[in-house]
């Protein structure tokens, strides 16, 4: 990993999380989103995370362009939708840049095209980031990162 622009990622599925990445590439910041979390403990997840990207001199977070899964219901794309925006919103009103990226793109650039198989971006996501124990919640985030983090090296913030 080569030096960059201090980025976050999120996968902002149910299951998701958020990452944070210095400009060297190290961690700064990881947390899962979990199943049942409170409109409130989401908030303070993505305000720690609006915090620790500004801290280290960030502003930019790539969010995966994902929608809700098939089959998940009414209620299940309700709550999706939901805390989706209640994030963006969150991380746009601290300050934060927003990108949008869709899954095969950051995926094709760290290569791990999944299939949708989890294993294949915790498998590369832990290859990556050897210092923290990568577990399936935060391997997209933290590769989304990654992704966001060569994008910026490459082109300078904007």
């Amino acid at each position: 990993m080569t030096a960059g622009i201090p980025v976050m990622g999120v996968d902002p599925g149910v299951q998701g999380g958020l990452a944070v990445l210095g400009a060297l590439g190290n961690v700064v910041f990881v947390r899962p989103l979990r199943r049942g979390m409170s409109e409130d403990e989401a908030l303070e997840v993505v305000h720690h995370a609006a915090r620790a990207l500004l801290g280290v001199g960030g502003v930019q977070c790539f969010f995966e362009k994902i929608q809700h899964m098939t089959g998940d219901g009414a209620q299940g794309s309700h709550t999706f939708g939901y805390i989706k925006g209640l994030m963006r919103g969150a991380l746009k009103t601290g300050g934060v840049r927003l990108t949008d990226v869709p899954p095969q793109l950051w995926q094709t650039r760290m290569g791990c095209l999944t299939g949708g198989d989890k294993n294949v971006s915790k498998r590369r996501a832990q290859a990556l980031f050897p210092e923290i124990e990568v577990t399936h919640a935060i391997a997209d985030a933290l590769l989304i990162a990654e992704y966001g983090r060569q994008v910026l090296n490459l082109r300078g913030p904007w």
